[in-house]
């Protein structure tokens, strides 16, 4: 793709209006604090005191709006601590041009290296370096500006406090939300009937790093949240056993048996979320059971018995008061015994001090651009008395805000919040030309807040658009600037946004560059990892089970011209790779626990296997060539003259050996398809490994 094309079509989805709504309840909090700082401004009479508690009650709203993992009065509490003691912290630097600047790139710097712990995170501490921005730039002293921190203070107090109010939802909401966004997942691959739909692990990470997030104290009433986690892994291994291994003659009966199973699912799901339960019908329960009591393999057998545990779960979920009764499932005991929150993230974020590291890069970046744009802020004035002079405070918020760790994702925001922020000053300016009363100068400020809240998560377009109105409206009234100021608001926006992507251009992180070592490096686990999996299936214990790590999958974003591999091959191999995860997954689910389970027979096929992985990492790398075909010959001679049977009856012999049979055809037929693609790569010679 090139450059050119490459903008216009990421900016063409910056500016796309997305259906994505945070929850109401969490807004009409959010509109209720703001209401209650307007309300408070008039009160006393002071527009700055009014205003200011408005600002922190917003910003502070919005942090608690962005995808919470913790319980709401927590993210309130601790983004209305941060962002005031960063207001403070700016009004006392402030007068100190260069120890404002030093403050703010060391603040930026960490805020970089916060996005290691999500999207989310990420955001939430560049609102609170607003807060430090807002009194050092703004603010006529410092005395005025601790005045200014300590009604900013108010506001985030405002918002701590409404969420305080009932009503309150069921306990572990954020916890209950991300297992019923995963329980809903395993519904829609149940339907689909698709290997590839269940290789996602998107909903189990937000599963688990939600519940990674609850305090070790709180751990054992959650006790069924956690073994629900641990059952939905073994729903979708055992759906993915019954795609491989129920015969083809089945595929009627198999279809509506799915859906029956999805409906569980999604029951499970509506439990799970509401904290009341939800019960299947009972022709739904009654289909699936008489499905796998009827099938001649085990298969629909564990995945119905998986099904009933993960109901009785749910059911459990919505008793409060369970305590220690329920003990942590084996899927998770590391988990649910966790590790204290703040060795945890320390952790994260030490392991991305090193140079390479694309969150490293990202903080630099983020610090070198924010102080940057401040001092190109201040060096343009005030557009010719349209703006407020000596500061750069819009054009380093909207750098800040744009800089993200990826090409992608940065270009579409700046394209957003550019055009968003224009299409505000031009509502802004629209909005400031009639007079208005105090009390309808209020409702409006109310009223705009309230549109940023609801555009939120609709995309950058839409956010920007009412938040520039919102601020540009806000401080019109307040400062008794005139309406042609909005235009200064929206320039320094499009200054700060093209800033952020030539930042970005001039120091970048191209993800593509890094597929080849990643993919190589996942291919070096596959190769430790599959032929002591086979190996498994030679005698009862034979596998070294300390070997078999978690594989972990490589997400790249979209790929421009330097990678080796185009858009569409990089989506293929994202695919394939959890496809082989997942092959690999199951043929350690079922490794024999008897003598009478062992396929000796497939021992055969470690050798072979152990030398193409190898190959395959090695042409990942783009250290030589594979040709794809020569696994798959080799297996399709193994299986002519082994005589091992296909999986057709529940015999202690030959459906064992069916099985493991239709487990390694899976795995050889996602590794070969996965060589076919690494094999089709542009320049084969260009990427080493990093």
């Amino acid at each position: 793709m090139r450059w050119w094309s490459s903008l216009i079509t990421i900016g063409r989805d910056g500016l796309r209006i997305q259906r994505a709504f945070a929850a109401p309840s969490a807004i009409a909090r959010a509109v209720l604090a703001v209401l209650l700082a307007t309300v408070l401004g008039l009160l006393l009479n002071d527009p700055v005191a009014g205003s200011m508690a408005c600002v922190g009650a917003f910003i502070c709203g919005i942090g608690t709006l962005l995808s919470p993992l913790r319980h709401p009065v927590v993210n309130a509490l601790g983004m209305a601590a941060a962002f005031s003691a960063m207001a403070a912290l700016g009004a006392l630097v402030h007068g100190t041009t260069w120890l404002f600047l030093l403050v703010l790139a060391v603040a930026a710097f960490a805020t970089g290296l916060w996005r290691k712990l999500g999207v989310a995170p990420g955001i939430r501490g560049c609102l609170t370096v607003i807060g430090l921005m807002i009194t050092a730039d703004l603010a006529p002293g410092t005395v005025d500006g601790l005045v200014i921190a300590g009604w900013i203070a108010v506001g985030t107090g405002l918002v701590v406090a409404v969420h305080l109010l009932p009503p309150y939802g069921p306990r572990f909401g954020a916890q209950r939300r991300a297992l019923a966004a995963l329980y809903r997942s395993l519904a829609e691959a149940s339907v689909a009937a698709d290997s590839a739909a269940l290789g996602g692990s998107a909903p189990f990470t937000a599963a688990r790093r939600s519940l990674d997030l609850l305090p070790k104290f709180s751990r054992p009433a959650a006790a069924a949240l956690f073994g629900l986690l641990g059952e939905a892994e073994r729903i979708r291994r055992a759906l993915h056993t019954v795609g491989l291994t129920v015969p083809a003659a089945a595929a009627a009966g198999n279809q509506e048996a799915l859906a029956a199973a999805a409906r569980v699912l999604g029951d499970i799901s509506r439990t799970v979320a509401s904290g009341r339960e939800h019960r299947t019908p009972e022709d739904a329960r009654t289909l699936l059971e008489s499905w796998a009591s009827a099938s001649p393999v085990r298969g629909p057998r564990d995945l119905a018995a998986r099904l009933r545990t993960a109901g009785q779960l749910a059911r459990r979920s919505t008793d409060d008061r369970l305590g220690d009764a329920l003990e942590p499932h084996t899927e998770v005991p590391g988990l649910y015994a966790g590790t204290p929150a703040v060795a945890h993230t320390a952790r994260r974020i030490r392991a991305q001090l090193r140079p390479r590291s694309p969150i490293f890069r990202h903080a630099v970046r983020l610090a070198v651009g924010v102080v940057v744009a401040e001092i190109i802020g201040r060096s343009i004035g005030g557009w010719g008395g349209l703006g407020i002079s000596a500061h750069g405070f819009w054009v380093a918020l909207t750098t800040m805000l744009v800089l993200f760790p990826d090409y992608g994702h940065t270009i579409a925001r700046g394209w957003g919040r550019a055009a968003g922020a224009v299409l505000g000053g031009l509502f802004a300016w629209v909005l400031s030309l009639p007079p208005r009363s105090p009390a309808g100068l209020a409702v409006l400020s109310v009223v705009l807040a309230a549109a940023a809240f609801v555009t939120l998560r609709t995309g950058q377009l839409m956010l920007n658009l009412w938040l520039t109105t919102w601020i540009v409206f806000l401080i019109h009234h307040v400062g008794g600037l005139p309406g042609p100021t909005a235009w200064a608001r929206a320039a320094d926006s499009v200054v700060g946004a093209a800033l952020a992507v030539l930042i970005f251009l001039v120091w970048p992180t191209w993800s593509t560059r890094r597929v080849p070592g990643l993919l190589a490096e996942w291919l070096r686990v596959q190769d430790r990892l599959l032929p002591e999996l086979l190996t498994g299936y030679a005698d009862v214990g034979a596998a070294d089970l300390a070997a078999v790590d978690a594989v972990q999958q490589s997400h790249a974003e979209p790929a421009e011209h330097r990678g080796p591999w185009s858009t569409a091959q990089l989506e293929l191999i994202r695919t394939q790779v959890s496809t082989v995860a997942g092959c690999a997954t199951l043929l350690g689910e079922h490794l024999p626990r008897t003598s009478q389970d062992t396929v000796p027979e497939l021992t055969e096929l470690v050798g072979p296997l152990h030398e193409h992985l190898a190959a395959l990492a090695r042409a990942a790398a783009g250290a030589e060539t594979v040709a794809p075909g020569a696994l798959r010959s080799f297996y399709d001679s193994f299986t002519a003259r082994s005589g091992l049977p296909a999986e057709t009856s529940d015999g202690p012999g030959s459906a064992t050996a069916g099985r493991a049979v239709a487990l390694s055809t899976a795995t050889v037929d996602a590794v070969e398809a996965l060589t076919a693609t690494i094999a089709s790569r542009c320049r084969p010679r260009r990427h080493a490994a990093a």
